[in-house]
């Protein structure tokens, strides 16, 4: 996949290809140890994941990876004694590089890599067969040069586990630092001293495994596993590349200070890479976990930004409602000026006063909508349950007589009062009050809604119940999810912020099937001595 411009390519090319020289002689000249005689194969090549690296990057500078294999040739072994054999081993390996950055790059999302397993897998069967064919070909043409009684298919194996471990453990952080926006998540997780900590971890696990013995190094190998899986459960993909790189320099370090046998590091190589892709698969697996968690709750804030802006206009509407008719009675009443003797002002100052307290009133509730929906705010006061419900019941007579609706009250005397956002339960109570008057209206002939508050276990249990068709059973289930208004024009939250503003309170809201709506929800008691209420809105 293509990948955007980087400070990268604003370096002069001299530059970076010096810095490409530099680098890849270096790390040939790091790792020239133990070297297989005649054939010089070493037990790790990270040279050959720098090299890969560039021409994922720079498919065209495959001339500069050729001329890299030839310096460090010169630089590192000296003067070949066989150059066509040398010449034809870096054409070879170069048309390998080529191929294994080919595939990779086609497959690899280079602005972000390795952030999906498939991607993980890909690079570890790419890398694997890369390097196994680059074995078998830097053997076939140097069969000549291998000692008696050697045998080429172990040095082939050792070759291809020198290089497909050295490109496991360093090209993965080679793609991370080349991505900006993983070259970020790097640095953060080198600046992070949980990271060190865990460094030292496989400093002490070192110790431990080459401090106690030969026969102990597979026995106590186990112990470097631990600093890398917790990196990568730690910090995602990027420590875990980072871990396994620092795990695989301290093996190789520590190895050459004990080690005696070359046989017993291509083992300890080999268990190496084992670790570092469980390390990987774990930080991908962690990664991509948390970039569903970031969508899921991106997904959370759209929907609650979608319902907030739903609840709003369906709360506003009957208080914009009646600023409306309040504004237009006013109007009428001014629009005469001479008639405006001392009754007529008294009932436009009567007027304007019910506008401005409906105005206050359409601002509180939006403020209460919005803290409940940021955060589950909600500001408690001693509230008569019974009072509000009758102030509600009062607001929406007008809307029910011009329904043909009749409206009836049964709130008992005596009720304790409750620690309750009395705005919020107005919601509540208009929502259900307003749906019951409709689904009554549907019934024809004179429909009635009986609104209950009584008491229960403590609390107060508020019932609304209509004469209107009912709510079926099969519909129970999803009825106060936000889209199961079925309402013609609703806007299918109502239920579902009654149901939230409720639950907030400590409370629970039902429906009953049956001919008949009946919609309840009832408030606990949490004061047992609460203070005396106060007026309703």
């Amino acid at each position: 996949m293509p990948v955007t411009e980087s400070r990268f390519d604003r370096v002069p090319s001299w530059a970076w290809a010096a810095g490409y020289l530099a680098a890849y002689i270096l790390l040939d000249w790091a790792s020239y140890f133990r070297p297989v005689p005649g054939l010089n194969i070493t037990p790790w090549n990270p040279q050959q994941a720098l090299a890969i690296a560039l021409l994922i990057r720079a498919p065209r500078r495959a001339w500069l990876v050729f001329a890299g294999l030839l310096a460090a040739e010169l630089v590192v072994r000296g003067v070949p004694s066989q150059p066509l054999t040398t010449l034809a081993a870096a054409t070879a390996l170069t048309f390998t590089f080529a191929a294994i950055a080919h595939a990779l790059r086609r497959t690899l999302d280079l602005a972000f890599p390795l952030a999906r397993h498939g991607e993980l897998l890909w690079l570890a069967l790419v890398v694997t067969a890369g390097s196994l064919a680059s074995a078998v070909l830097f053997v076939l043409i140097h069969f000549g040069n291998m000692p008696a009684g050697a045998f080429p298919l172990e040095a082939v194996i050792r070759y291809w586990v020198g290089d497909a471990v050295a490109v496991l453990v360093l090209l993965p952080v080679l793609l991370l630092a080349m991505a900006p926006a993983r070259r970020a998540g790097l640095a953060a997780v080198l600046r992070s001293p949980a990271w060190w900590a865990g460094a030292a971890l496989t400093c002490a696990a070192l110790w431990i495994v080459f401090g106690r013995g030969e026969q102990n190094y597979f026995k106590f190998f186990y112990l470097l596993v631990p600093p890398v899986v917790w990196a990568a459960v730690r910090f995602g993909a990027q420590g875990a590349v980072l871990s396994s790189l620092f795990t695989q320099a301290g093996l190789l370090a520590a190895a050459q200070i004990a080690l005696r046998h070359d046989l017993t590091l291509f083992e300890l190589q080999a268990l190496m890479a084992a670790t570092a892709m469980t390390g990987l698969l774990l930080g991908v697996a962690v990664d991509e976990r948390a970039r569903a968690e970031a969508d899921l709750r991106a997904s959370l804030r759209f929907s609650a930004a979608g319902q907030m802006a739903a609840a709003l206009a369906h709360e506003l509407s009957q208080p914009l409602t009646a600023l409306s008719n309040y504004a237009d009675a006013c109007q009428l009443l001014a629009d005469d000026p001479s008639a405006l003797d001392g009754a007529r002002r008294e009932q436009l100052a009567q007027v304007l006063r019910k506008l401005v307290a409906e105005a206050h009133r359409t601002g509180a509730v939006t403020r209460r909508l919005r803290d409940f929906f940021r955060s589950g705010a909600t500001s408690l006061q001693p509230t008569s349950i019974a009072t509000l419900a009758r102030e509600t019941l009062a607001a929406h007579q007008e809307f029910a007589q011009r329904l043909g609706v009749q409206l009836h009250c049964d709130a008992a005397s005596g009720l304790p009062a409750l620690r309750v956002d009395p705005i919020q339960i107005a919601v509540v109570l208009r929502n259900l009050l307003a749906n019951a008057i409709e689904s009554a209206a549907q019934a024809g002939g004179g429909g009635s809604v009986l609104l209950r508050v009584a008491g229960s276990d403590g609390g107060v249990q508020v019932e609304v119940t209509d004469s209107g068709p009912g709510v079926e059973t099969q519909r129970l289930r999803a009825l106060f999810d936000a889209p199961a208004s079925g309402k013609e024009g609703g806007l299918g939250v109502g239920l579902n912020i009654c149901r939230s503003i409720v639950e907030s309170h400590g409370g629970k809201l039902w429906a009953e099937a049956g001919p008949g709506g009946r919609f309840c929800f009832a408030l606990p008691r949490d004061d047992p001595d609460p203070a005396p209420a106060v007026p309703a809105v």
